[in-house]
């Protein structure tokens, strides 16, 4: 339910010259392999095309290679855009897989023929719960004529965000960019002219916000998520749930994912609290007939939230809706079609059961846990997923420990011992220091519990050491 311990090799070397702040946060690395963007026409009511400005954008940019496309758009100036947004949107998505291209830009200039409106379409994420996930249905609207240096920078920033790349190389090369993307965007979002319509704010706002979501895991601290929760709440206020209530329901589910983001990083319950109603708000449009995939993973994360929050008061109201919301989601994240997100779910599940059971004192809510847990290690494997493997591991092993207490029967006790030390072989590998150090804990508390192991001690300090020594890494 916490950040995972951070890969070493998603961090680059910093810059060399007058790096901004996030070129301080996050460094650079090595460009790899070209980002394809394909970018349609957008003509206006004139029969100008507008492409090669958005295409100007995008120029000079090392390891980002755009192509223009020759075909005839659904959206023009001749049809109302709201009837056939979404055939735009299936040709958009059809153009990706034509084209191989790692995003594709598309839209209209709708009449007066002054604004451009620019969706964008990239390969849906694989099998993952992106923060900042930019809808479809959503667009960054901008004026005909706008500043290079300035809006530009914002399409830039929301352009790499929307991507979904693939392959090391590719992820690779949208690295390089971001933190000078971030960097002009949040400089270009101060001067935004004072001229621009309501709808164009909300949008940018928007498009920025979703930009500093989609990449804060990569930066340490706060500053980028909690800039990234401002620019969400100027976004919604800008945005009418009855005009675009799919684009408002993404709004805030956006917004708890930052929220959510800064809670655990601050262990601030209030924000969690604020993250969980953003989620509510979200799921009120949601739904499971309609929106299944969005409406699964904001019941995910709510149900994340309200673990998080009742862990820590000792309530179960929380708790029992957690489970309530975990197997609802798990009608869509089903272990075939999304094998990553379902174990993260049953991961989850089993938390959120293990902490149940401990404040029922209740057996088979305990070995409901356990057998969550299993579950997940059907798909976290050692060899393949070693960090989410040991974590699900010390989970089961505290699951196992707290049956133990409860039952007095060494076999708990002894497959709570195996479980701890398989998670600190795996730290010990991987140099978690942090991590080897809670598992080397867990060891002598389930040790001190069978016949031959070291004096128990305090029976009471022994009995809370779960109160303290909570996995951390437990999200995936």
């Amino acid at each position: 339910m916490s950040d995972t311990p951070q890969d070493p090799a998603e961090q680059a070397p910093a810059p060399a010259k007058k790096p901004g702040l996030f070129s301080r946060l996050f460094g650079r690395g090595a460009t790899a392999s070209e980002l394809e963007i394909a970018i349609a026409p957008f003509v206006d009511i004139a029969g100008v095309d507008h492409a090669r400005s958005l295409a100007n954008v995008f120029s000079d940019l090392e390891g980002v290679h755009t192509t223009h496309l020759r075909e005839k758009p659904i959206l023009t100036p001749e049809v109302a855009r709201t009837e056939h947004l979404p055939a735009a949107c299936g040709q958009a998505m059809n153009w990706i897989g034509k084209y191989d291209a790692d995003l594709v830009l598309w839209g209209d200039v709708p009449p007066p023929g002054t604004t451009l409106y620019i969706h964008f379409a990239a390969p849906p994420p694989t099998d993952e719960d992106p923060a900042g996930t930019i809808s479809p249905f959503q667009a960054l609207t901008l004026p005909v004529v706008f500043d290079p240096e300035d809006l530009g920078a914002l399409l830039l920033a929301a352009a790499l965000a929307a991507m979904n790349p693939k392959s090391d190389a590719k992820r690779a090369s949208r690295r390089n960019l971001v933190a000078e993307a971030l960097e002009h965007a949040a400089e270009a979002i101060e001067r935004i002219p004072s001229d621009f319509t309501t709808r164009e704010q909300a949008s940018i706002q928007a498009m920025f916000a979703n930009s500093l979501a989609s990449f804060g895991h990569l930066f340490p601290g706060t500053e980028v998520y909690h800039r990234s929760s401002l620019a969400y709440t100027k976004a919604i206020k800008g945005t009418l749930r009855s005009e675009s209530p799919t684009n408002w329901a993404y709004l805030q589910r956006n917004m708890g994912t930052v929220l959510q983001a800064l809670g655990e990083r601050t262990d601030d319950i209030d924000i969690l609290v604020q993250a969980a109603d953003a989620y509510r708000a979200a799921l009120e449009v949601f739904s499971l007939a309609a929106t299944p995939f969005p409406w699964a993973t904001t019941q995910n994360r709510l149900g994340q939230v309200l673990y998080r929050l009742d862990s820590k008061s000792g309530e179960t109201t929380g708790l029992k809706e957690a489970l309530s919301i975990y197997q609802g989601a798990l009608k869509v994240l089903t272990k075939r079609s999304m094998p990553l997100l379902w174990s993260e779910t049953m991961n989850n599940l089993g938390q959120t059961a293990q902490v149940l059971g401990r404040e029922l004192n209740n057996e088979d809510v305990l070995e409901r846990a356990v057998a969550a847990y299993k579950q997940a290690l059907m798909i976290r494997k050692r060899d393949t997923q070693p960090t989410l493997w040991a974590a699900t591991q010390n989970n089961m092993g505290s699951a196992l420990f707290i049956l133990g207490r409860m039952t007095n029967q060494d076999q708990y006790f002894e497959n709570a011992l195996s479980a701890f030390m398989g998670a600190r072989e795996v730290y010990t590998t991987l140099g978690l220091t942090r991590m080897v150090e809670v598992t080397e804990k867990n060891i002598a508390h389930a040790e001190q519990r069978l016949p031959d192991g070291a004096a128990k001690g305090d029976q009471k300090d022994a009995a809370m050491w779960w109160l303290d020594e909570e996995d951390p890494s437990n999200k995936s």
